[in-house]
């Protein structure tokens, strides 16, 4: 199953978020994780910040009703 790239992101990152959770602070790999981790977050972060709302509202012209099925 494809996914589109912002969705294997954000699961990469929950992945992340749950590998660390498990991973005892002594691993060696723990340091890597938490880099990972914030890398990861700060780029979900980043794409949530340049959303511009005025493109993801539905709106009508004053006096339009929207119809369902479209």
């Amino acid at each position: 199953l494809l996914y589109k790239p912002i969705d294997r992101v954000t699961r990469s990152t929950l992945v992340l978020h749950d590998l660390l959770k498990h991973t005892p602070a002594d691993h060696p790999d723990y340091p890597l994780l938490q880099d990972a981790l914030r890398i990861s977050q700060n780029f979900l972060s980043s794409i949530n910040e340049d959303i511009d709302p005025r493109r993801t509202a539905v709106t009508t012209p004053k006096g339009e009703v929207r119809r369902a099925g479209w």
